[in-house]
């Protein structure tokens, strides 16, 4: 009989062992804080999120305890914190942890958080890619200042540089994290208003990987369930995009051109569609041309990033006379070249008599406009950009 009565006190023991390691909560401590602050806790599931708890402090050092019941997977969760002004905190918390974040009001970035290895990585995630929003505005607001063609140029080359940076870094978090909640977190990081780190056809990988990883964890979670129904609709854009790339090049009603740009690398004219083009004929020895394009030089850093691009065709028969009036002019728009063959069918397709020449192609890959320049193409663009 004492032997039974040791089970059931064990069983027991076991009972409230196990319920007190379930215990899932956040402690947050606040120092230097000068106003009043309303803290909020806000759970974010995959398409919306639900405040859970909301509470105001005040005085120089504060602390709270949020007790989350019924944690049964990772789950994200936004902590707000409304002062002065209004910043926000990114956890990741396991069923069963107890996390703890140490907060100076007046270096809030570098906030300590410690029992949550997966707001750890929110942590990182969100710093690197805080890091790069704010070295991408100072790269647009020198790009924006800068009246140098040559270093606009090369601005921009270290614009998409850092998104690039970006990227790898990302990418490396993923397949390091595959099974780590944060690697969604990871997949869906913007870097501007709409504009995402992984928004190319390839990095649908991707999101298959970590989609793969929770169903094969949670597949009854209604966030492995938000996941796969996302990739399976981004698995219909890019197909649907593809076939009308396809549509798009058998229907074509303009020739295509196919020549060497300055770098030795073929650019085709119908790598352009979806954007308006000035298709333009021009040589380096003719003053015409070149005082054609002191103007086009204004119109395109004005235009081109409202989808205008121009897509010039050089005749001169000397390509070393070419590649230093590109140089010399500093053209930064893309430059091709023909030689005696080339050039002699593509003035024949389209049916140039002289030179300087251009026409006006539409997004939709139609020419909306013959020989205009100055104010008559810049009129035309007004009306279809």
């Amino acid at each position: 009989m004492r032997l039974f009565h040791r089970y059931i006190l064990l069983a027991f023991v076991l009972f409230v062992a196990c319920k007190q390691n379930n215990r899932t909560q956040i402690e947050v401590n606040f120092r230097n804080s000068k106003t009043p602050l309303e803290v909020n806790l806000l759970q974010q599931d995959f398409d919306k999120t639900a405040l859970k708890k909301s509470l105001t402090l005040k005085g120089n050092r504060q602390n709270c305890v949020f007790k989350l019941k019924d944690i049964q997977e990772p789950t994200f969760y936004q902590l707000q914190l409304k002062g002065e002004q209004t910043r926000t905190i990114i956890l990741l918390i396991e069923p069963g942890e107890q996390a703890s974040l140490d907060i100076n009001m007046e270096d809030f970035r570098h906030y300590a958080v410690t029992g949550s290895e997966g707001s750890v990585k929110t942590q990182l995630l969100n710093n690197k890619i805080l890091k790069t929003k704010k070295t991408l505005d100072s790269l647009n607001n020198l790009f924006i200042n800068t009246k140098n063609q040559h270093e606009k140029e090369i601005l921009q080359q270290q614009y998409y540089q850092i998104i690039d940076e970006q990227r790898a870094f990302s990418e490396q978090f993923i397949w390091e994290n595959p099974r780590s909640r944060a690697s969604v977190m990871a997949l869906y990081q913007q870097y501007g208003d709409n504009l995402f780190v992984f928004d190319r056809a390839e990095d649908l990988r991707l999101f298959k990987v970590v989609g793969s990883s929770l169903q094969a964890m949670y597949p009854e979670s209604e966030y492995t369930k938000g996941l796969l129904r996302d990739i399976a609709n981004q698995e219909k854009i890019v197909a649907n995009y593809r076939l009308t790339q396809l549509i798009k090049e058998s229907e074509s009603t303009l020739p295509e051109i196919a020549l060497p740009n300055h770098r030795g690398d073929t650019i085709l004219l119908s790598s352009l569609s979806g954007k308006v083009i000035l298709l333009s004929f021009w040589a380096s020895v003719d003053t015409e041309c070149l005082m054609e394009n002191r103007e086009l030089l204004d119109i395109y850093e004005t235009y081109r990033g409202k989808g205008f691009e121009i897509y010039q065709i050089s005749l001169d028969t000397n390509k070393e006379v070419w590649l230093e009036a590109i140089k010399r002019n500093a053209l930064p728009w893309i430059n091709v070249r023909a030689d005696v063959h080339d050039a002699q069918l593509i003035l024949g397709q389209y049916n140039v008599a002289g030179i300087p020449s251009n026409y006006l192609i539409s997004r939709k890959f139609d020419i909306v406009g013959k020989n205009l320049f100055g104010k008559e193409l810049v009129a035309k663009l007004k009306e279809i950009l």
